[in-house]
């Protein structure tokens, strides 16, 4: 089987052969019109192919046409042949196959092969009512290196464009059914490695060797844009998060998470995440890290910028559906620099600004202060100033306050002859006060004789 016959339903031309070729990959002729195909370069025919390796140089591909114009697009929904084109308009929530045709022009009596063969696809994170796609082909022995073509989407309405994870495949005469699976770099500047008998970046010069490469692309029209903020906390060592608050010793490492995510249906362009430390919180210089899509691994890629807990930093553009979180590290107050004698909670602020609007999210920690020398003022026996348990003392309407609320204030100072005085004065106090006890005691007792006296004497009267 060629690679015709499992390209049939995305080519629909016939097959046809060109001297000794084998089966060239189908394709339809377009004409290379205003294109951005570059860059500007020495060209070749089928009868007279190129003396040393180059891609798509060609102009008169008995399939292809000029195969300058390599980058093509339907909608994937059409399956049957033809449909190809350079322009398209697009419509919402609808998915697209982008087409990119691979050929090494060099002539094949001369057995030049390409080396290191990449294909990268650049897929804009961008909204707007046009769009472009381009596709790249290079090797390390090409002339030129590297080879581009793209194609337009438009719409009468605002949409974004995103690459179909997993959909890209490539067919050759050696694999036309069902075709190499291609990796993800391919949207990236990397791209994805291409070959003829397995993908390893080599491809031998003519038409037999030559292929597809395909990939899918979703178009999501502009909507009100959503996103979700997240802030997390845990002590610096452990791997459990904290979304509400956690305990921490005065002076204590701490590591804060910001998470972004974007959940609604367009792209979000340059989102900017700031935090706000609470008084006496110090930030670790150089302990910020970036973890999303391009930066997947561990914490992700390390950031120089500092700038997190001050004016923030911009984390890029976000499709719909993807990712992002920034972490770093911060260091508690020491015990003296707390504020508060016992719990002081630190709440700490993230908010996220995108192009569409901010949110916020907090999280705390709890540091307790436990040295906390003199008690210089409370606002009652044994509860310092700005203790909670100090709300209900209050003043009245005359600006008066209960005896128990009033502050503590300190006895005055006397020298040694006031003391004296003083003690001398307490005794004398209690010894008259003693006496009068005595006298007291005396008096009820004489009182209480006389009464029975004279009750014995109303008795004997009475007989």
């Amino acid at each position: 089987m060629n690679i015709y016959t499992s390209l049939k339903k995305i080519t629909g031309n016939t097959a046809v052969r060109v001297g000794v070729l084998s089966a060239v990959v189908a394709a339809v002729a377009l004409p290379l019109g205003a294109s951005a195909s570059g860059p500007a370069r020495q060209t070749f025919t089928t009868q007279s192919p190129a003396p040393y390796v180059t891609f798509n140089s060609i102009t008169n591909n008995a399939s292809h046409g000029d195969e300058r114009n390599f980058v093509q697009i339907k909608d994937a929904a059409h399956t049957t042949a033809g449909g190809w084109s350079d322009e398209l308009t697009v419509e919402n929530n609808k998915e697209y196959l982008v087409r990119v045709y691979v050929h090494n022009n060099a002539a094949e009596n001369l057995n030049l092969v390409a080396t290191n063969t990449r294909l990268s696809a650049y897929v804009p994170k961008t909204i707007g009512k046009q769009v472009q796609i381009d596709g790249y082909i290079s090797a390390d022995n090409a002339n030129p290196g590297k080879v581009w073509d793209d194609v337009v989407l438009k719409s009468d309405k605002n949409f974004a464009v995103n690459y179909v994870a997993g959909s890209a495949r490539y067919t050759n005469n050696f694999n036309a059914n069902p075709g190499f699976q291609l990796s993800d770099d391919i949207v990236t500047s990397t791209g994805a490695l291409l070959g003829y008998e397995q993908m390893d970046g080599n491809i031998p010069g003519c038409y037999q060797y030559s292929g597809i490469a395909t990939f899918r692309i979703k178009v999501l029209e502009e909507t009100v844009p959503q996103f979700t903020v997240e802030k997390k906390v845990r002590l610096n060592g452990e791997t459990s998060w904290s979304v509400n608050a956690i305990e921490a010793k005065p002076g204590q490492k701490v590591d804060y998470q910001l998470g972004y995510d974007n959940v609604g249906q367009t792209v979000q362009n340059n989102v900017i995440v700031k935090d706000t430390l609470p008084e006496g919180v110090k930030y670790v210089a150089g302990s910020t890290t970036l973890k999303n899509a391009s930066n997947p691994n561990g914490n992700g890629q390390t950031l120089a910028s500092n700038t997190v807990v001050t004016s923030g930093i911009n984390i890029g553009n976000y499709t719909p559906n993807s990712n992002a979180y920034v972490r770093f590290s911060a260091t508690m107050p020491t015990n003296d620099e707390l504020k508060v004698c016992g719990k002081n909670t630190l709440r700490n602020t993230v908010t996220i600004e995108t192009e569409n609007g901010a949110k916020t999210d907090t999280v705390d920690v709890i540091v307790t202060k436990t040295d906390c020398g003199p008690v210089q003022n409370e606002c009652k026996p044994g509860i310092p100033v700005g203790d909670e348990r100090c709300a209900e003392c209050v003043p009245n309407q005359n600006g008066e306050m209960s005896d128990e609320c009033l502050p503590v204030t300190e006895l005055p100072k006397t020298g040694t002859a006031d003391t004296i005085m003083i003690i001398l004065a307490i005794a004398t106090l209690a010894t008259v006060t003693s006496h009068i006890i005595k006298r007291r005691k005396a008096i009820k007792a004489h009182a209480a004789a006389e009464a029975t006296v004279e009750q014995s004497t109303d008795t004997t009267d009475n007989q």
